[in-house]
């Protein structure tokens, strides 16, 4: 066995820098029927990629679908008439001040839903430290 380690480069290059012959030691390990061939050589199956390749990403369902209705139109609410009431602002239309005013109170009462909805009480008596 060489007093040298693999990764040295004292053992492959000798101090004018030409390589050294590198004799073969029997405690090699040299895989069998392919002499000469290391792990950089290897070759991966492509055959046994396809197997692999069946995965197929569910269909994502409507975020609508399962959402609670007191949510969804108090969301509503509150969007549509800011969005309805930004509009108003940029156009240049005239309209009466009342509209503005019952845009302005559907925000509150789209944001007096959402409140609502929210949970009475803490669920689980945890510390937060959950994943």
């Amino acid at each position: 066995m060489s007093p040298h380690r693999d990764d040295d480069p004292s053992a492959l290059f000798g101090r004018d820098g030409r390589p050294r012959s590198r004799p073969q030691s029997q405690g090699t390990w040299q895989p069998q029927g392919q002499p000469g061939q290391g792990p950089r050589d290897y070759r991966v199956d492509e055959d046994a990629f396809d197997e692999l390749d069946d995965f197929h990403p569910p269909n994502p369902k409507n975020p609508l679908a399962g959402a609670k209705p007191g949510l969804v139109l108090g969301t509503a609410l509150f969007l549509g008439s800011l969005v309805a009431l930004l509009l108003l602002i940029w156009l240049p239309v005239s309209l009466p001040g009342i509209v503005a005013t019952g845009l302005v109170g559907l925000a509150l009462a789209g944001l007096v839903v959402l409140f609502l909805q929210m949970p009475q009480s803490r669920s689980g008596g945890g510390d937060g430290a959950q994943v």
